[in-house]
């Protein structure tokens, strides 16, 4: 799914909202869809086919449709249009077919009966004699509002999508956002609910997912063990290492919205890199600097090795709340096919948008580099910042005048490693988000690394963080 979406051109949607003249390729209403939408619930036969989106490819005439259904284990996400070829080219002259992509999508739990407000009943819902799924799922809508699909009640799946104005963005959001004057829940992802054997027990798991159409970059299958070539995403390119830190910037800028999304909703916090401070809008934004650097780095670490030691640190202000280390009781890389520390890595990042974003923190990335030197296991130093850091090494004024000596400071550390009595040089490779930074630059250059900026024309100048 994740590689059909960004390499299709845009989606193809359902929204309450009326389709501008020259947007009647993006309704999936419209007349020139109906056969495939009345196909693919064709082969679903006696079990409910309902679209969530389709993707456009410029190869296709009629785009791919994921849908969700039902399945052994409840809800599915499926696949429906033109199969592909061995060589990973569409046959668009084969009839549609249909396949599984996900199992087991959750379903909201009811509430208690102390839960219920005055004057609800559940008792049409979750009561045994209730709607079976079939009936659910037939009365669920996944119409777009304002680039969202409704907020779930209980019994519905647990899957609520997000979509940008350019209708190029997929993203799975909290499926019960509590809107403007409603309570808040205990839910806040979309999930995969699996029923395990014997008791019958229910193991939870998140449901994260962010792709882009025809995004510039992609994170590419890097194989179980390691087979098929280097992992390469937006953020972090060429990952082909066993012994890997990541060092990434958990600072208030990083709440900068980088694609909004149609309407307005609740009250959200962001920092506006033009002005260099915090505002508040109802504006609704698609997707953050932290969400994309969230998604990227849950895709790799999803698709890294099981041999792959890592090391994982979020740095922003000292006693601020990304300024934290994944698996603090070690000071070493952690071998990523160990029981738990795959889903401990993903969980750790998809933590650090969940304080106020006042509360992220400044830029304060010196005791974060220093540990990935003094760990000499490590081979590579992943470094990723969106701004310029508040103060020197030192404690001084930030300046141009920094550049040069921080850089030589760090590739300095170089000439005293050595692990199992070779000497071990870390490559630092530098990635600057919204602004040019010449100190990641040279770093990387005496460190025989790479250099990544992105989005160097958004801003003409860099900003510093407000703690």
């Amino acid at each position: 799914m994740r590689s059909e979406v960004e390499r299709s051109m845009h989606l193809v949607i359902d929204k309450s909202e009326t389709f501008a003249a020259d947007q009647t390729h993006i309704n999936l209403n419209d007349s020139r869809y109906t056969s495939l939408v009345n196909d693919c619930t064709a082969l679903a036969g006696n079990r409910p086919f309902k679209p969530l989106f389709g993707v456009k490819m410029i190869e296709l005439n009629q785009p791919v449709l994921y849908g969700i259904s039902l399945g052994s284990g409840g809800f599915t996400i499926e696949r429906c249009g033109a199969p592909l070829n061995p060589d990973g080219k569409y046959n668009e002259t084969a009839d549609v077919f249909l396949s599984r992509v996900l199992e087991n999508i959750g379903a909201i739990p009811c509430r208690k009966e102390s839960e219920l407000k005055e004057g609800e009943s559940l008792a049409t819902v979750c009561e045994e004699d209730g709607p079976t799924k079939a009936e659910i799922l037939n009365s669920t809508d996944f119409t777009f509002t304002s680039g969202k699909t409704p907020s779930r009640s209980e019994r519905q799946p647990a899957l609520r999508i997000e979509t940008d104005t350019n209708y190029k963005l997929v993203k799975f959001i909290d499926p019960t956002a509590a809107g403007e004057g409603q309570d808040e829940d205990t839910i806040t992802e979309s999930f995969i609910n699996k029923l395990g054997v014997g008791d019958r027990q229910v193991t939870y798991q998140p449901l994260y997912f962010t792709a882009f159409a025809r995004a510039d970059k992609r994170v590419d299958n890097f194989g179980g063990e390691g087979q098929g070539g280097p992992l390469n995403g937006a953020f972090f390119q060429n990952i082909t290492s066993s012994n890997v830190r990541f060092v990434i910037d958990g600072s208030g800028s990083m709440s900068a919205c980088m694609m909004w999304g149609d309407g307005y909703g609740s009250w959200r916090t962001f920092y506006d890199p033009n002005q260099g401070r915090y505002r508040d809008t109802r504006r609704i934004c698609a997707l953050t600097r932290m969400e994309s650097l969230i998604s990227e780095m849950t895709m790799i670490l999803e698709q890294l090795p099981n041999n792959t030691k890592v090391g994982l640190t979020s740095f922003s202000s000292n006693g601020y709340g990304n300024h934290k280390e994944w698996n603090e009781s070690t000071s070493g890389l952690v071998r990523l096919g160990d029981e738990g520390k795959r889903d401990s890595a993903i969980q750790f990042v998809n933590t650090l948008d969940n304080d106020r974003v006042t509360r992220w923190g400044g830029t304060d990335p010196w005791n974060a580099i220093q540990s990935a030197f003094d760990d000499t296991e490590a081979d590579t130093l992943y470094l990723m910042s969106d701004g310029r850091p508040n103060r020197d090494r030192n404690g001084g004024n930030w300046s141009s005048w920094d550049h040069q000596p921080t850089a030589n400071y760090y590739a300095g550390e170089n000439d005293d490693r050595q692990h199992n009595g070779e000497d071990r040089a870390l490559i630092v490779n530098t990635t600057s988000l919204g602004l040019e930074s010449p100190w990641l630059e040279k770093l990387s250059e005496l460190t025989q690394g790479y250099y990544n900026q992105i989005d160097k024309d958004s801003l003409t100048e860099g900003e510093d963080d407000v703690s």
